[in-house]
């Protein structure tokens, strides 16, 4: 590990040697500087919940814009953020459920990163991660704002290595009226409609957007956890080998209103048939059979005024968001001879063999309600202060209704069949997980100083209070000197934590874990030292360092009250440091690059054993080449190097990935539309997410040879600009 942080102190010092001369040579001023060099400058509002320059945001920050969006080989926001540097998306879905990694962290699925749709958190109470089925279009995005490192003294819980902000696109004049169609492989159709009203003081726009995907066929699992209950048991249930249900089929709608300082956004988005894509982690089984349908409604009423008196401005928030989630799933197919425990789970103490006639079969009908409020205010009386004000209020709801052929309340020890139908366990004693709510209000307060021409300072700190687990103080602290016209540092800390999820706290009835209500908030703290270096306008580079510790981190450990059973405890600790590099470089009217590196380390405190699963290095590659009038040809290079297997796993590590991308683009003269050929993977690579190990199965893991990635897939797309509108 010193060997490693000493090759990080070389390269930050061949950083600043490269600008020595720094302060020496500054003449201009901040805004001859502005106006010379940054004039195109992207601005972000995530790093402090007020519109800044990106340079100078107190913040290690990201902004994919809404040209890179256009350009960009993506067809969904899960492909999207492989842009950012080093935030991976795992594409092993269980229901659709991505998983974000982050600077060391992997979570099945992810509990580290907060999504924000338009500033509204859409992390959820069961999993803590997206909502179930997450599948989102591109076309109504302005930018997303991506903030490495902690975000919780601004906006809490589950900020924890990441936030991501996606900024929905604010029509306001006919260029943006707009319709398309794309179509392609694995069935793949996806169309999109937006145009605009306006009114005397009124403007309304709306968004329409339609994506399905039959999934790629050619994911084939060669084997799975009931090839080997079948080798064992001497029978032929398995659809191993067999391809992972990876369909989908989404409605994207968005209805914006806006009235001088009043704003009202309806959310609506539907997803149907989504496919289970290769089981329930830790059964890891095939199911052709099952399904999720999920929709989410976000209703928001905001009011905006940046003149609310002489020195303050005033933002208001009231948001309503639902979130219902069904889902059948097959744990093991029809035909399945399992070892069933004297509680009716699979592998729990008192096994015996049950047979499943139609499949060990589980069905949940899973809502969650979100109402927040929450008053932001400014206050600029005092000279070369900002001083941000805020306060919150949350009122969460979780219900769930189970049916199921296992477990308590079915399965009796002395039964061997398994009954067809399904029985009702939707009482709090029964079921998977009981209703329940939670109540959080918060506090912050932040200063952003600009004490001299050159030198600003951000303070902040946050406090929470849970109504399940009790309150959380969460502090920051950002110094961003302006070395010299060019040259930004950043010298950076804050302290993050997540919240139990209701999983963790309340998990019941089911095989192998069990919740524990006692837990309490992971915490991170995590300094960083960022360079931000912008010779010119055709070139900027950011270099940033992190180093961290984690603490009272969930994991399972063995159960001291029941055999062959987990509970999960705070038990672990985490330290990690790592580099993230990116630059953006316009060669000449025909070039321009922009290209990433990231590079982590991570141990558990007290071991040299590394987290498995996260990337240990990552690098990003995307050129654009306007090689004709009107023409442009984007490739994307993507590589991914991963880091050990998990303990016990005797499996050779997973082989680096790397998977070309690419865009071939045409806009007519008039600018009205464009067409573009889009192929992902061209090169047709066999690629791989690491599957989770069980090493009680031969082999290592129940999916043996890891889960594959979609192959070479083509895409036609036709976009439509009109200049009157429709």
């Amino acid at each position: 590990m010193r060997d490693n942080k000493t090759s990080l102190i070389t390269i930050v010092t061949f950083y600043l040697l490269v600008n020595a001369d720094s302060c020496l040579s500054y003449t201009a001023s901040e805004s001859e500087t502005v106006g010379l060099v940054y004039g195109d400058e992207q601005m972000v509002s995530i790093a402090t919940g007020n519109y800044q320059l990106l340079y100078k945001a107190p913040a290690v920050a990201s902004v994919i814009t809404r040209q890179q969006i256009a350009e960009s080989s993506a067809t969904n926001l899960n492909e999207l953020l492989e842009m950012v540097p080093g935030l991976h998306v795992s594409r092993d879905y269980l229901s659709g459920d991505a998983i974000y990694s982050m600077r060391g962290f992997f979570r099945d699925p992810d509990a580290g990163v907060l999504l924000l749709f338009n500033g509204v958190p859409l992390n959820n109470l069961q999993k803590g991660s997206r909502f179930s089925a997450l599948q989102m279009p591109l076309e109504n995005i302005d930018q997303i704002e991506v903030i490495r490192g902690p975000g919780s003294a601004v906006y809490g819980a589950d900020a924890f290595v990441g936030t991501i902000n996606i900024v929905t696109k604010n029509i306001t004049s006919a260029d943006d009226v707009s319709a398309g169609i794309r179509l392609g492989s694995f069935s793949n159709k996806h169309l999109w409609f937006q145009d605009i009203l306006k009114l005397p003081g009124w403007s309304l726009s709306y968004m329409l957007e339609l994506q399905s995907d039959k999934g790629d066929d050619g994911r084939v699992v060669e084997a799975d956890l009931q090839s080997y209950l079948d080798v064992q048991a001497l029978t032929n249930a398995s659809a191993a080998p067999g391809s992972i249900s990876s369909e989908y089929n989404v409605l994207n709608m968005l209805f914006d209103v806006s009235y001088q300082d009043w704003k009202l956004q309806q959310w609506i988005w539907l997803n149907t048939d989504q496919g289970n894509g290769h089981g329930l982690p830790g059964i890891d089984t095939l199911d052709p059979e099952g399904g999720i349908d999920s929709r989410v409604f976000l209703s928001s009423v905001e009011y905006n005024n940046h003149n609310f008196s002489h020195d303050w401005s005033l933002n208001g928030r009231f948001s309503y968001l639902h979130n219902q989630s069904r889902q059948l799933q097959y744990l093991l197919p029809a035909g399945s001879n399992a070892p069933i425990g004297d509680d009716g789970n699979l592998f729990t103490p008192g096994t015996r063999s049950v047979f499943f006639t139609s499949g060990m079969i589980d069905s949940t009908d899973i809502r969650e309600n979100h109402l927040n409020l929450e008053l932001t205010a400014f206050y600029r009386a005092f000279r070369q202060h900002q001083i941000r004000l805020s306060s919150g209020y949350q009122y969460q709801t979780y219900d769930a209704n189970e049916s199921r052929n296992f477990g308590p309340g079915v399965l009796d020890a002395g039964q061997s069949v398994a009954q067809s139908q399904l029985t009702d366990v939707s009482s709090d004693s029964l079921v998977f997980l009981p209703s329940n709510t939670r109540k959080i209000s918060h506090l912050s307060v932040q200063d952003e100083w600009d004490f001299t021409t050159d030198w600003s300072l951000t303070t902040g700190i946050r406090y929470d209070q849970y109504s399940d687990f009790g309150n959380t103080i969460n502090p920051r602290l950002a110094l961003v000197w302006q070395t010299r016209h060019d040259l930004t540092t950043k010298f950076l800390y804050g302290r993050a934590f997540r919240a139990p999820t209701y999983m963790e706290l309340y998990l019941q009835n089911r095989p192998g874990t069990d919740g524990n209500p006692a837990l309490q908030p992971e915490v991170i703290d995590t300094l960083e030292l960022a360079f931000d270096y912008r010779p010119s306008s055709e070139f900027r580079t950011t270099l940033s360092l992190f180093d961290y510790r984690a603490q009272d981190l969930i994991f399972s450990v063995d159960s001291i009250t029941a055999a062959n059973t987990k509970t999960l405890e705070n038990s672990e600790t985490q330290d990690g440091y790592g580099i993230e590099f990116d630059f953006h470089w316009r060669l000449n009217d025909q070039f321009k690059i922009y290209s990433n590196f990231a590079w982590q380390f991570s141990t558990l405190f007290g071991t040299d054993q590394q987290p498995a699963l996260a990337p240990q290095r990552q690098a990003f590659v995307d050129l654009k080449w306007s090689f004709a009038p009107y023409w442009q040809f984007i490739p994307q290079v993507h590589w991914i190097d991963y880091g050990p297997r998990e303990v016990g796993d005797s499996r050779e590590e997973l082989a680096s990935q790397l998977q070309l991308d690419a865009r071939l683009r045409y806009r007519n003269h008039y600018k009205n539309w464009e067409f573009s050929v889009i192929a992902r993977n061209l090169l047709n690579e066999d690629l791989f997410e690491p599957s989770l190990a069980n090493t009680s199965i031969s082999g290592g893991a129940a999916i043996e040879n890891d889960i594959p990635m979609p192959g070479a897939a083509i895409y036609l797309e036709l976009r439509i600009f009109p200049a009157t509108g429709f």
